[in-house]
């Protein structure tokens, strides 16, 4: 298990929403946000959106070149037509970093302050202003 995928379980296990890939943009993913916990010990509990932290598909949607000569893409090493089609994003097993939304109140950066040490703790180091103004940045 990487470190997202451990920094993911943790925080779950604590309370938080965790989540890659939510649809589109930021605007589309926030509004996307389930309202109460669907897996994990807070099942069917209220979201606290003061609690969250994921990412949107642009912030690990796959690229790929398309080859002129034979009309067709280029598709990144261990990525299949199927995969591309189904799912064009890379997984947090296939990238090593990303940006994470988070909630900017000052309640939201205050806990997001709080787990920084757990993050580090899974393996995980961050970037991060500390301000409401500025994304996450969490490598593995």
């Amino acid at each position: 298990m990487n470190g997202f995928r451990q920094l993911q379980e943790r925080l779950t296990n604590d309370g938080w929403y965790v989540a890659w890939a939510l649809p589109c943009c930021q605007t589309c993913a926030w509004e996307s946000l389930p309202g109460e916990h669907e897996q994990g010990p807070f099942t069917g509990q209220d979201i606290d959106f003061d609690r969250v932290l994921f990412n949107h598909e642009q912030d690990c949607e796959m690229e790929c070149e398309w080859d002129d000569e034979k009309d067709e893409r280029i598709l990144p090493e261990g990525v299949t037509e199927a995969d591309f089609d189904t799912l064009p994003h890379y997984s947090p097993e296939q990238q090593t970093d990303s940006v994470f939304c988070f909630s900017g109140t000052p309640e939201g950066v205050e806990n997001l302050k709080k787990i920084l040490p757990i993050i580090e703790e899974c393996g995980c180091s961050w970037s991060w202003n500390e301000k409401g103004n500025q994304r996450i940045s969490i490598s593995w």
